[in-house]
């Protein structure tokens, strides 16, 4: 049996702690008991909760131990606080009415990173006990954005001084810088047992190498970026959690513990719903262009019927004994740039504990076979029926069919040996061919094939194949030892407190509760050694560099350009690109002319939609007024693409984008210190007003009828963004 990586949900529910004994009955009965642990809550964070006319407290008399759930609220938000009995803060949910910036509409958020880390800094140092700490990592690089209304901080907390397993979340508004939700786990309703003394008796020196020869890597093509050319890349396996002990100082399979404790039997695939549709057909009688344009896709794609016989056509996949449920058109894009018509088939057959889907997913036009997938009951236990070498055998002929050429360049690929499920789980036999060139793998391009063990049949086919692919040398590359110790300068070697699982001791009477209640085992804190990444994505080693290959990690800044250099909005230009305002491609050009399409990109960036005016895809433009009309910005019917637009022109839309509009309308009550409102058109005195009041033009000018650059606009809107 391979040993397999288990799933993440596993752990959390080996997680469990005695209660201290006598705890329910602390403070008596439940009415004096909610009022301590209120006080102890209060005084903890020195809260006055005079503002909320409504409290009230609800107790969980978990398994494990006791908690309690506090709820104020009261005309402008609400406050909820999860306790232990102790007083002890598990998580903190503070909700304010005003917060959402939806009614703030284009204006820029408030930003003070040092603020909010010094907000979250202080929070921590209240609910924290004084055995625990926690290392905030600065604000200032956090992603942001338009909308932006939190600062999030989460980590690991550290038990005297050392690493633990125990982690927390909070986040801190950035418009009052009050902390605005706290999560944390705690050892004392998660872990068996007490805290042991940081005292180590291992050194680092004797943990090293027991965890650098749980390295290990293999060597495979991968694609360079995003283009077409593939490198030879060491990958790391997936491994094992392993800890060197600090009482034996042995190494400890983790992974191996959590699997002796076993796991609840799975039968079975969850059962996905069929995709439904309706036969696709149009007639011409009164559509439009676009209309048509998308009826024609549809022309010369298969019937249902046709489909179903293609389908049927490929015995592999034991569909006589299915029904034909539904089928469904859509577009779908096979190869880059390449769209095609794509049909789907649902399939069913029903037996007494349930119905099997078989999904079958052909070419619209040729009937040719793209993929297949299949889910069965969870209660099914059919008895597995096909050895493993006659479903692979049958795997190998079915490919050989469907893909002859290709298959033809593969061989049977197992991949990251460390993150495989057993073969013949779940009810089938799963195989992977993936394609070789120069002797080593491409796994980019392959093909996977699952057969059902009850009846032989193809219940999975999925593959994936990528053209024009230019391969790299596989001279001078270094060797796998190389590699891997270079791949474990990635790592640094810390000590801490590790969860580690125990079975329940049933003689013990304190124990005997729990597995009364279905636990199995519980985790407690030991001291211990372990691996800690000093990057955070590291992909592989290059091949022949033997340096390691990081994932590119995305700038705070969304949008960059070239072209700034000399303009006078560059200031303007650039801060509002750190919030994703502007257009894509690169360029700005703030000097061009400023047309109608222009500016409603620039103002359909404030809502998360940025493209290239110069560089239009389908439907770009649509969609940038789409997001203008919305704003109030511009009427449907004003709509004019290459209009270039004035000064004036420019002030009005940002107005009433703003929601000054009916308040600029407004006449008989504006005058305006411009040397040229002789200029302003009649009835739009009332904008040039307020443009003045808000600072969007300056000097003594206001030049409204002079033709408008795209940085008068970023000028503008910038100064309108800042206002508050």
């Amino acid at each position: 049996m391979k040993k397999r990586v288990l799933s993440a949900l596993l752990a959390p529910m080996l997680l469990f702690a005695m209660a201290a004994p006598g705890m329910a009955a602390e403070g008596g009965d439940s009415a004096r008991r909610l009022a301590t642990v209120t006080e102890r809550v209060k005084s903890t964070l020195g809260l006055d909760t005079q503002r909320y006319k409504n409290f009230s407290g609800q107790l969980t008399e978990g398994e494990l131990a006791p908690t309690w759930r506090l709820s104020w609220s009261g005309e402008d938000g609400s406050l909820e606080i999860t306790a232990a009995e102790s007083g002890k803060i598990l998580s903190y949910y503070l909700y304010s009415d005003d917060e959402n910036r939806d009614d703030a509409p284009l204006s820029l958020p408030k930003r003070d990173p040092a603020r909010a880390k010094a907000a979250a800094a202080a929070f921590l140092g209240k609910v924290l006990d004084s055995y625990e700490s926690v290392d905030l990592e600065d604000a200032a690089d956090q992603s942001v954005s338009l909308r932006q209304t939190r600062y999030y901080f989460r980590g690991t907390v550290k038990l005297n001084g050392c690493p633990s397993p125990l982690s927390f979340s909070l986040a801190v508004r950035s418009s009052d810088y009050a902390v605005a939700q706290f999560r944390r786990d705690s050892m004392e309703s998660g872990y068996l047992g007490s805290l042991p003394a940081a005292d180590f008796r291992t050194s680092q020196s004797q943990a090293e190498p027991l965890l650098r020869s749980t390295l290990s890597m293999r060597l495979e093509y991968v694609l360079e970026d995003e283009g077409n050319r593939a490198v030879l890349r060491y990958l790391p396996n997936s491994i094992h959690n392993f800890y060197v002990d600090d009482a034996s100082g042995t190494l400890v399979d983790l992974t191996e513990l959590y699997e002796g404790l076993g796991e609840s039997d799975r039968k079975g695939s969850e059962s996905m719903a069929p995709e439904t549709g309706a036969d696709a057909s149009a007639g011409g009688n009164g559509l439009t262009q676009a209309e048509r344009l998308g009826a024609d896709k549809l022309k010369g794609t298969l019937s249902k019927e046709a489909l179903d016989q293609k389908a049927r056509a490929v015995t592999q996949l034991g569909l006589d004994s299915y029904t034909l449920a539904s089928a469904s058109y859509r577009e779908e894009e096979l190869e880059p740039d390449a769209p095609a018509i794509i049909a789907q088939l649902s399939y069913a057959k029903r037996v007494e504990d349930g119905t099997f889907r078989r999904i079958v997913t052909l070419d619209a036009k040729t009937g040719g076979l793209l993929r297949v997938y299949s889910s069965r009951p969870a209660s099914s236990d059919e008895e597995g029926k096909v050895s493993e070498d006659a479903a692979r055998k049958t795997a190998e002929a079915f490919l050989s069919a469907q893909q002859q050429s290709r298959f033809a360049q593969c061989a049977a690929y197992a991949g990251d040996l460390g993150n495989q499920r057993e073969n013949g789980r779940y009810g089938a036999w799963r195989f992977q061919y993936a394609r070789q060139e120069q002797g080593y793998f491409f796994p980019h391009d392959q093909f996977t094939v699952e057969i059902d063990a009850a009846d032989g049949s193809v219940s999975t086919y999925a593959q994936s194949w990528s053209k024009n692919v230019r391969f790299d040398s596989a001279r001078g590359i270094i060797s796998e030892e190389q590699a891997v110790g270079a791949y474990y300068k990635t790592f640094q070697v810390v000590k801490g407190y590790v969860a580690v699982p125990q079975k329940l001791d049933l003689s013990n009477p304190e124990h005997a509760p729990l597995a009364e209640m279905g636990y199995r085992a519980l985790n407690s804190l030991k001291l211990g050694w372990q691996l800690s990444a000093t990057e955070r994505s590291v992909l592989g080693i290059d091949a022949k560099t033997g340096q390691p290959v990081l994932r590119e990690e995305s700038s705070g800044r969304t949008l960059t350009y070239s072209d700034l250099e000399g303009s006078q909005a560059k200031q303007a230009v650039e801060a509002l690109a750190e919030y994703g305002i502007g257009y894509a491609g690169g360029q700005f050009r703030p000097e061009k002319q400023l047309t109608q399409l222009d500016l409603a990109a620039l103002l359909a960036s404030t809502q998360g939609l940025v493209i290239d005016p110069d560089n239009l895809a389908e439907g770009d433009a649509d969609r940038v007024y789409r997001a203008a009309y919305g704003m109030g910005a511009l009427r449907r019917e004003d709509r004019n693409d290459g209009k270039v637009l004035s000064r004036l022109d420019v002030i009005r839309c940002l107005l009433d984008a703003g929601g000054y509009g009916p308040a600029a309308r407004l006449q008989g009550i504006y005058r305006t210190d411009f040397s040229d409102a002789g200029d302003i058109p009649d009835g739009l005195l009332g904008y040039a007003a307020l443009a003045q009041a808000l600072k969007l033009a300056d000097g003594g000018r206001l030049n409204p009828g002079q033709s408008a650059a795209r940085a008068d606009a970023a000028l503008m809107l910038f100064a309108f963004m800042e206002r508050n």
